[in-house]
């Protein structure tokens, strides 16, 4: 018996270890092209003597400079003003009073369909309105949109870490003179923390690698670096390597910043998701 779980758990091992291989392998063959002079990469091959050539054509474009501070911008600017929005509005879903019961349950249901919602839904109706407020082009426009779609994730992650508060601190802190607003700043926040920054990080990576609302509703220097990625092929035509590297430059910070705060971020996509 011992002998048979030792076999399946090695064969178990060895799936896992392939099917993360077959997931990872993209990246790892981008990341690689990425040190290889055109010729290399047009023609796949194993072996190869790196260059930071590629690296030193594409970082040395200041169009994707500027494009990457759009993107850091809207990014920054984006999940701090929905972390700004969302984390006083799910409070008050968690323990706002209402006149009637029923209404706190349609704004939290609003809240939730609102994420289902796809921006190819809305596109022609926004571009309509940025086109007659002269917000094509902005960075203010985006950030609008984007703060619009990620307060609902915002309030959705958020509810259920207030809901799992346990009513009676905000009870005491009534008795204590407290108003609503210090027990959400005093109270609330330091407990949910966690939440906060696992909200924060989706809102950011979402932020970051969106591309059909900047490609549509900005111009060329406010669009952010998804967008100048899909510019970059076309105008470059097949050239591979400085697409990588291009790539690659604009995976690392998402890729660095999951790594530093994976904790906090398994921590708080679990601790809100399951009650009892």
């Amino acid at each position: 018996m011992n002998y048979k779980k030792a076999v399946s758990k090695t064969l178990f091992t060895v799936l896992v270890f392939g099917i993360a291989f077959i997931y990872f392998f993209p990246i790892l063959y981008m990341f690689l092209s990425s040190f290889k002079t055109e010729a290399q990469a047009v023609t796949p091959i194993l072996f190869f003597k790196p260059t930071l050539e590629t690296f030193a054509k594409v970082l040395g474009d200041r169009s994707m400079l500027g494009y990457l501070r759009n993107s850091l911008l809207q990014v920054f600017a984006g999940t701090a003003i929905s972390l700004l929005l969302g984390t006083p509005a799910a409070f008050v879903l968690a323990f706002g009073r209402f006149r009637k019961k029923e209404t706190k349950n349609r704004v939290y249901i609003w809240f939730i369909t609102t994420i289902l919602l796809p921006p190819v839904a809305v596109i022609i109706p926004l571009y309509t309105w940025f086109q007659r407020l002269a917000l094509i082009g902005t960075p203010f426009g985006l950030m609008i949109v984007y703060v619009g779609f990620h307060v609902p994730v915002v309030v959705w992650m958020l509810h259920s870490f207030f809901a799992d508060m346990p009513e009676e601190l905000l009870e005491a802190g009534d008795i204590d003179g407290c108003s609503r607003f210090g027990q959400l700043i005093h109270i609330a926040i330091p407990l949910v923390r966690t939440g906060i920054v696992a909200s924060g990080l989706l809102v950011a990576v979402f932020i970051w690698n969106e591309f059909f609302l900047g490609f549509n509703l900005t111009g060329n220097t406010t669009a952010t670096l998804p967008v100048y990625m899909a510019r970059f092929r076309e105008q470059q035509g097949q050239f591979v390597a400085q697409l990588s590297a291009a790539s690659t430059v604009a995976i690392l910070p998402a890729i660095t910043l999951g790594w530093i705060t994976q904790k906090a971020l398994v921590k708080g996509l679990t601790m809100g998701a399951v009650k009892g």
